[in-house]
């Protein structure tokens, strides 16, 4: 085969690649006029039409685009470019990729319509359980999603329902979405339904004041696989809690796939008729937690390669760190970091990246990588187990709710060390020591924080602890 017909090729297969990853008006920007010139050995060689656009490939997309070239040649480790000032005079003899048009969504017109008379809200492309990110906080769910989508329609269920909760920001509607993705794309004719409790809510509404129940009924009772996403959404709606309860009684009667997802697990949902957060525990109740540093690194990776963003390491290792509350932090700080790169030309730094972080979170505390990897503390119950040694004092105490002094007090001193330390917030604080309000928090913290300054017993026992715990 003709050299030429290879690099056609094989550049006309990047550009499939990368068409789905990045916008289609940057797309075609950066990618129309760009030519593969040569492939040498373990190097390939770009050609750019103008000094713009070379250094706009260099800084932003060498880095994806050298992946992509080694998906059909894996022995390319270098990639060069140059500027070809003849590619911006020719005609543009661009490939198909830009000359597909794609549909577009109307706005405010979120469905897919699946056939006549019913739909569903967009389930996006984007998300699938290959780019979801495990680790060991998400892997029973992700394993269980996996599961559920390998199911075939006519196969006995053996998680249904299966049911996902945790916090703001952990991937729950990822998964879900994945899970829908992965359910069509292997089995194109299953009736497949993704919406939120707030739209199923909105839609009972709507067919009571029009008095279409029964059409609404019939809608979900043709589903083959339901999924329902923050769940939590229905408290205090009665008659919205009825139709989602006898929903679930018919598909799970037709042996129908069902998948749910909510902040809490269903024994903990309020102003919920018993008998539906019942049914929602019937089958699997998986918890998603905050990942650990390890697997947020892996998840700003990823992220950071679908948006052609450049990070260096001590960039990447910074926000890891300092992403405490939920992913959704993380992709905000990340989407910033493209913006002031896009629109500004300011590559990334921990200095740029610390002021987003202070704009979104400005009563938290930023911590360099290597400041969190010192000490012995790494998690609420090391803080715990320590301070119970040092006071001679149960651990079960410093996590009741006693209000003696003699327990208080250190259970507050506790409380510091979990924001000192290990820099967690107030509502993780509440958390680890069973679910205590977040205000409580504070005002235990507040209050050591005023006693450090003025009590010179409490500033010895406090000074004792983060010597123990090898921080200073």
């Amino acid at each position: 085969m003709v050299m030429t017909l290879d690099k056609t090729e094989v550049w006309g297969q990047v550009l499939q690649h990368l068409s789905g990853k990045i916008s289609r008006m940057e797309f075609c920007t950066w990618f129309k006029k760009v030519h593969l010139k040569e492939i040498s050995g373990g190097a390939v060689l770009i050609g750019c039409p103008s000094e713009m656009n070379k250094n706009w490939l260099e800084n932003k997309y060498s880095t994806v685009i050298l992946s992509n070239l080694q998906k059909s040649l894996p022995e390319i480790d270098k990639i060069f470019f140059e500027v070809d000032l003849s590619l911006a005079d020719k005609a543009s003899q661009a490939p198909q990729v830009f000359t597909e048009s794609k549909p577009r969504k109307l706005p405010r017109q979120p469905e897919v319509r699946l056939e006549a008379g019913l739909e569903s809200r967009l389930i996006q492309p984007k998300f699938t359980l290959n780019n979801f990110v495990v680790g060991e906080e998400n892997r029973l769910a992700h394993a269980a999603c996996t599961a559920v989508a390998e199911t075939g329609l006519n196969e006995p269920k053996k998680y249904n329902p299966l049911y996902l909760y945790g916090g703001v920001g952990l991937g729950k509607t990822h998964l879900l979405q994945a899970t829908a993705n992965e359910i069509i794309r292997r089995q194109p004719e299953a009736v497949v339904i993704y919406t939120t409790a707030e739209r199923f809510t909105n839609e009972i509404v709507k067919a009571i004041r029009e008095k279409k129940t029964e059409e609404l009924r019939k809608k979900y009772r043709r589903a083959d696989v339901l999924l329902i996403d923050d769940v939590q959404f229905f408290s205090g709606k009665e008659q919205t809690q009825v139709e989602v309860f006898n929903t679930f009684n018919d598909l799970r009667d037709l042996e129908k796939q069902m998948v749910f997802s909510a902040d809490r697990p269903p024994a903990q949902l309020r102003d919920m008729m018993d008998r539906l957060s019942s049914r929602l525990g019937w089958g699997l109740i998986v918890d998603i937690q905050m990942p650990n540093y390890e697997t947020k690194l892996a998840i700003i990776q990823e992220k950071a390669q679908a948006q052609g963003l450049i990070l260096p390491q001590d960039v990447q290792e910074f926000i890891a760190t300092n992403t405490r509350k939920s992913l959704r932090e993380l992709e905000n700080v990340l989407n910033k970091v493209g913006a002031e790169l896009d629109l500004g030309g300011l590559s990334p730094t921990i200095q740029s990246v610390g002021k987003i972080f202070r704009k979104l979170n400005p009563e938290e505390d930023l911590i360099s990588a290597h400041d969190a990897s010192r000490g012995l503390a790494k998690s609420p119950d090391d803080i715990i187990t320590l301070t119970s040694d040092y006071f001679q004092i149960p651990a079960t105490d410093l996590l009741g709710n006693s209000r003696k002094q003699e327990i208080v007090f250190p259970r507050q001193v506790c409380w510091w060390l979990c924001k000192e330390v290990l820099k967690m917030s107030y509502e993780a604080i509440g958390e680890a020591f069973g679910g205590k309000n977040h205000t409580t928090i504070m005002h235990g913290i507040k209050k050591i924080k005023e006693l450090i300054r003025t009590d010179s017993a409490t500033a010895r026992h406090v000074h004792a602890l983060k010597k123990d715990l090898g921080v200073k």
